[in-house]
């Protein structure tokens, strides 16, 4: 099972686990001041995280609801944040399930956020509490600065993932499945969440359909483009038949291919892209 770590941003010792890299799914309430992504891990049947959490009760509620959200925190240094009392000793900040013989399984991810984390209740200024580590990666090299050639790593792409927002699930995945050519499959991912994962490759950028309480599908906003392959005729057709509309009929933009923009069966503006017609 594929999860992905965040941290709160205001309670450092509080993270949750979900099945979607966006977080889209882990609840505000549970952490004011939001997420921060923390790893990516690979757990399986009988694997074990780093965190100080069991991961049979972790696996369960991500299968049952796509999250799941535990606290670090010993119950003396929860009571002494909210009573705000003496700081707490660093030894009392061990997870409770941590122990000298009990050591963590070693991912093949790099870990983001190792930094000792101060006392719950000792008072530091806001912005150390809430600013995220700065990623080592991001900076510039001297040379690179001074404005000689530098070889590094390739650039990641900066759109990571994607969710459409819809009224009616089971009506936006009639749409998409005729359009795109491949079957969709519903999931619950949260009370009152339903989302349908769009095709997509391993380590490639996807996205999904989302129905929720705030889902606002609208035609206006950033125009996504979805790749038809090939097959740009007969997804036009089925825009008309199930409950789209063509905005702009078929038209080059080479040498880019081709492109056609509709409205969805939800209201939502997107492109629909083709190298051949």
């Amino acid at each position: 099972m594929k999860l992905y770590i965040f941290r709160c941003v205001a309670r450092p010792r509080v993270y949750g686990a979900t099945r979607f890299e966006t977080a889209s799914n882990l609840p505000t309430d549970r952490c004011l001041g939001g997420w921060v992504f923390c790893e990516r891990v690979e757990l399986t049947l009988r694997g074990r995280l780093r965190f100080a959490v069991d991961t049979r009760i972790l696996r369960h509620h991500v299968h049952k609801n796509g999250w799941y959200v535990w606290d670090e925190s010993t119950a003396d240094v929860r009571r002494g944040t909210e009573a705000e009392s003496k700081p707490v000793l660093v030894e009392q900040q061990l997870p409770p399930a941590w122990s000298e013989t009990t050591a963590p399984v070693a991912l093949n991810v790099p870990v983001a956020f190792d930094e000792p984390v101060a006392p719950a209740a000792t008072v530091r200024p806001a912005a150390a509490e809430v600013a995220p580590a700065r990623p080592v990666a991001m900076a510039s090299p001297p040379e690179a600065r001074a404005g000689q050639s530098v070889t590094g790593p390739a650039a990641r792409h900066q759109v990571v993932w994607f969710d459409i927002p819809v009224h009616d699930i089971d009506r936006a995945m009639r749409f998409y499945s005729a359009v795109l050519g491949t079957q969709l499959k519903k999931e619950q991912a949260g009370p009152g969440v339903a989302t349908a994962e769009l095709p997509h490759t391993e380590g490639s950028i996807g996205g999904c359909l989302v129905q929720s309480i705030d889902a606002r599908p609208s035609e206006g906003g950033p125009l996504l483009y979805l790749n038809t392959d090939g097959r740009l005729d007969e997804a036009l057709y089925a825009v008309e038949k199930y409950g789209g509309r063509v905005l702009a009929a078929m038209h080059s933009i080479a040498p880019f291919g081709f492109r056609a923009v509709v409205l969805d069966s939800e209201g939502n503006r997107i492109a629909l892209h083709s190298m051949n017609p």
